[in-house]
């Protein structure tokens, strides 16, 4: 069953006398919007929510939280905004961006007790 979020000066005296039940209640509600969104979403809603819990874990202070998490918004906007009046240079860069990502060398391991000779990196 979903959680209702509560009034504003609930949530307000939540802030000011127990911050603790505010943080769980936050994470109760995100954790919920994160379970109810469809499947291809998920996994990325949930890695945005795990970026923002670790910036308001290194914040320090809800100023800083709140200024790191702005500029995470502000930012996401900005790429919005370019993808929609920009759609076609929007699609290029991404597709360059893709092409740009460095390959990387994978190396085999073998078990110590067996020839090692054929311990050569692929070029994937």
């Amino acid at each position: 069953m979903a959680k209702q979020l509560p009034d504003f000066d609930t949530l307000l005296a939540m802030h000011r006398e127990d911050p603790a039940a505010l943080d769980k209640l936050r994470e109760e509600l995100t954790g919920e919007i994160v379970e109810a969104a469809p499947s291809e979403t998920k996994r990325r809603l949930a890695g945005l929510q795990f970026r923002i819990n670790m910036e308001l874990q290194r914040a320090g202070n809800p100023t800083a939280a709140f200024l790191k998490l702005s500029g995470m918004m502000q930012e996401s906007f900005s790429e919005l905004n370019f993808c929609l009046n920009n759609p076609v240079d929007a699609v290029k860069a991404r597709h360059q961006a893709r092409q740009n990502t460095p390959k990387a060398d994978i190396l085999r391991f073998v078990p110590r007790n067996k020839n090692t000779s054929n311990n050569t990196p692929t070029q994937h």
